[in-house]
């Protein structure tokens, strides 16, 4: 089948061919043509029959070629499915932009794409970080989020060039994790998060990450806080749980650990 949606010289309107209308369809062509022909009769469609030459058996026949208008008022008796296959051709052949001039020789012309232009970075962190706010998010948690919008908008999160991985609050005391905790008192990090549940400060969440897999509880609430952290490359971000200093004290009775 020759080229579907085409464009003339003299009037550079895009078109589809009845023969494209029956395949997508599938009707026969000559029950479309016959469709065309009526509503052209009753002044709702406009279009002029048009000769082609049957690439198998060399006969010429006839054919129309619609604008999208028309195209649509031809298939709006069809099915719903039917018309949106008609629709999805047409975006899909208006974004290729294929032209052919039909009364000027066989010249083809694909132009190339432009390179989308990425937008200004400090806006698109602004229309993020706004965004998350609206949507009841802390200042760190918001900042985390737009930096994952910058990613995605840009193709850059600005936050691990800044320096700010990770954003503890700043109304609240330092926090730290169970690794560095655990070094004061002699225990690994995977021996407090054990303790840490053994005591009632902390659940483990099934199905998580290791470093977003446990919870603070009731109990443990008042000592931890849970870190939207920047990945490593700036790729997405992770949580994880940290916890106040004071929880050294509060665990260590229940260490082997001399005091």
């Amino acid at each position: 089948m020759n080229s579907i949606i085409t464009t003339t010289a003299s009037n550079s309107t895009l078109t589809m061919s009845s023969r494209e209308i029956a395949k997508l369809t599938g009707s026969t062509h000559d029950n479309v043509l016959k469709t065309i022909r009526g509503l052209i009769k009753k002044g709702v469609v406009s279009g002029n029959e048009t000769p082609y030459i049957h690439p198998q058996n060399g006969q010429t026949y006839k054919e129309f070629h619609l604008d999208y208008r028309n195209t649509m008022v031809v298939t709006s008796g069809y099915s719903v499915e039917l018309r949106a296959k008609i629709i999805d051709r047409w975006i899909e052949l208006e974004t290729k932009t294929t032209i052919q001039i039909t009364d000027s020789g066989n010249l083809n012309a694909t132009p190339k794409p432009k390179r989308p232009r990425k937008p200004p970075m400090l806006a698109t962190f602004k229309t993020g970080y706004g965004i998350a706010k609206e949507l009841g998010l802390d200042d760190n948690q918001a900042a985390s989020h737009a930096g994952r919008y910058c990613l995605n908008k840009c193709g850059e999160n600005p936050l691990p060039a800044l320096g700010l991985d990770s954003r503890p609050t700043p109304t609240e005391a330092n926090y730290y994790t169970v690794t560095e905790l655990g070094k004061e008192i002699g225990l690994s990090g995977q021996a407090m998060n054990k303790l840490l549940i053994e005591q009632g400060y902390q659940a483990k969440v099934s199905g998580g990450s290791s470093s977003a897999a446990y919870e603070p509880t009731e109990k443990g609430k008042p000592h931890a806080r849970i870190f939207d952290e920047v990945r490593k490359g700036g790729r997405g971000s992770q949580q994880a749980l940290k916890w106040k200093h004071v929880i050294v004290s509060l665990l260590h009775p229940f260490t082997k650990t001399p005091a």
